[in-house]
């Protein structure tokens, strides 16, 4: 059996908002496996990103707060670590790409100030040390003329430029495993397309397990080994990518997959999920899905189905299957 990088089981996590508590992420099990790319798809609201800041231990206090769970990395519970233990970890064991580099990176600071902070404080180089690795993993992520950028400021790259740094920034210090939040958002095809091939080669180079969220199952069957499909704040279906994409169980992810342009035939009509995720204030009885699903039945309105395993490393949460995956 291959090593298990990072483990979570149970996540729960919860806000409290000015309308009452909403529980964001709600008993979510991950498993990343080593030198693997573990994809997370669902539409907007679902939990991905919660999820993440949830392992990186970055989710906002003291209105956020992780109820219950384990994360387990390199023989540890990243729950039970103090907040000095996690900042020591966080860049240097494991990183995160996050959405929006303008709003990750410091404006104040120049590129290379920021990248040469952190190889400082987790490897202990010495100025010039650090310029010199700064300009290598510049010049690794693509960027032209590193010697220059390491110079700039944020404003002063472009937003393909700016989340290339940001790559650079997660990978300076090898960690052993990457979180990658919908980093093609905002970027044009072409750049998109550049930044996937540059963390796809990254991962097979250096071996980093990435966790990569996305809503694009085209981005997914490009990238990813594994799949986890979440909806309403809970995993609906997981599997390896190929065994999702041609044999899917649930529902939700079978309506994402008619989704998708690329999967027409010509002439044929595009389809989409009837409704909306559901408020966090306001979840339906039973399987949150329910309400748009083309499959209901009575008792789907009245209990919440378990995570079971329908086919051998395959599991989903809907009543359709019994757990030897007979429907």
């Amino acid at each position: 059996m291959e090593d298990i990088t990072l483990k979570a089981q149970g996540i729960k996590t919860s806000f409290q908002t000015s309308e009452g508590k909403v529980v964001a992420v709600n008993d979510v099990d991950i498993t990343i496996r080593e030198g693997k790319i573990l994809g997370v798809v669902g539409e907007s609201g679902c939990g991905k990103t919660v999820t993440a800041l949830s392992i990186m231990r970055l989710v906002p206090e003291p209105n956020g707060k992780i109820e219950e769970g384990r994360i387990e990395f390199m023989g540890k519970n990243l729950l039970e670590l103090s907040s000095e233990e996690m900042r020591k970890l966080r860049g240097a064991e494991i990183s995160m790409i996050f959405q929006e580099p303008m709003t990750a990176l410091n404006p104040v600071f120049s590129i290379g100030y920021q990248m040469k902070e952190m190889l400082k404080l987790h490897r202990g180089m010495t100025d010039e040390q650090a310029t010199e690795r700064a300009i290598e993993l510049i010049d690794m992520v693509g960027i032209p003329r590193a010697e220059k950028v390491i110079k700039e400021y944020p404003h002063q790259l472009s937003g393909g430029m700016r989340q290339r740094v940001m790559i650079a920034m997660a990978l300076s210090c090898d960690p052993k495993f990457m979180i990658a939040d919908e980093p093609t958002t905002a970027l044009d095809v072409t750049i998109q397309a550049q930044v996937l091939e540059l963390m796809k080669d990254l991962n097979e180079k250096m071996g980093t397990a990435i966790m990569f969220i996305t809503h694009d199952l085209g981005v997914i069957a490009e990238m990813a080994d594994d799949v986890v499909v979440m909806y309403a704040g809970k995993v609906v279906e997981e599997s390896n990518a190929i065994s999702l994409f041609h044999e899917p169980k649930h529902p939700y992810t079978m309506g994402l997959l008619r989704s998708r342009p690329d999967m027409l035939e010509e002439g044929e009509e595009l389809q989409s999920i009837k409704g909306m995720v559901p408020s966090l204030l306001r979840m339906p009885e039973g399987c949150p899905f329910n309400p748009r699903c083309e499959h209901r039945m009575d008792i789907c309105v009245k209990e919440m189905p378990q995570l079971i395993e329908v086919k051998p490393g395959h599991k989903t949460r809907c009543w359709l299957y019994d757990d030897k995956g007979g429907k």
